[in-house]
């Protein structure tokens, strides 16, 4: 009982930090939905934020004003988060990526992209570079969730992975708790991950309920990522929990900015 209810304390705090807001932020009719995201600075590529579930986009102003300087930037709200409004209910990854392509071609964000994903965010951004591959020049993944990792939790932890679909599955942003239970058979019959730069950051630092066995999986996860693209980096983050983008911020900006630079010599 006492891992149910330290869960769901957890996200209570990450619910309630979301109701800040990033400046420069704005709330716009998209598709019967309104959408709440910020975009700031100006060039090529876009850099894309994908939070991970639980917080708001406010998650990334650790480095959003930094980026900001670089090039365009932008960050959202999906849906249920914040102003951001739930209207037809996501029952996939696919949909949460087709939504957000939508966003910045309605809100003036034309490819091509840098995407960065958070936790959770990283299979959203993985999703998208499988779906729009012409239009991303590059992805970082931030101590990103794996498709597989929730059935292996399902199968060796179920005590945990009970813990977390009871503690998530609650308010508007409950579908995703449907969606990350179910990804790994959504990942069997989606297009391969294009061979582009990417950039895995992994948190050195165990969360709360890990054991030994639990972080040597996720690693392992963590590498299979990275063997997406024969053009990727894996970095594991020293002193860096699972939040990498605030724990170590200029370490982010850092393999940003190098992953920019690299696009446009490519270009």
């Amino acid at each position: 009982m006492g891992l149910n209810r330290q869960s769901l304390i957890f996200y209570t705090i990450l619910f309630l930090a979301g109701c800040a807001s990033l400046p420069d932020t704005s709330i716009r009719d998209i598709q019967n939905r309104k959408v709440a995201y910020a975009g700031k600075g100006e060039g090529s590529p876009i850099i894309v934020l994908e939070s991970g579930m639980g917080p708001s986009m406010t998650t990334w102003a650790p480095i959003f004003e930094n980026l900001s300087q670089i090039t365009r930037v932008f960050a959202y709200n999906r849906p249920g988060y914040g102003r951001s409004t739930l209207n037809k209910v996501p029952t996939t990854a696919r949909e949460l990526a087709e939504q957000l392509h939508q966003n910045l071609i309605s809100t003036g964000h034309a490819p091509p992209y840098l995407l960065v994903g958070h936790s959770a965010g990283g299979l959203y951004v993985n999703v998208f570079a499988r779906m729009y591959p012409e239009e991303v020049v590059g992805v970082v993944l931030i101590d990103s969730t794996h498709p597989s990792q929730f059935e292996y939790f399902r199968k060796e932890r179920p005590v945990l992975h009970t813990a977390f679909i009871t503690t998530t599955a609650i308010g508007n942003t409950a579908y995703e708790a449907s969606i990350l239970k179910n990804i790994h058979t959504e990942f069997a019959s989606i297009e391969p991950f294009p061979n582009i730069p990417l950039v895995v950051l992994t948190a050195e630092k165990s969360s709360l309920f890990e054991t030994a066995k639990m972080r040597k999986k996720w690693v392992e996860f963590q590498e299979d990522l990275a063997n997406m693209s024969t053009h990727s980096t894996h970095k594991v983050v020293l002193g860096s929990g699972h939040f990498i983008h605030k724990d170590n911020p200029q370490l982010v900006i850092e393999e940003i900015t190098r992953l920019i630079s690299g696009s446009k010599n490519i270009q």
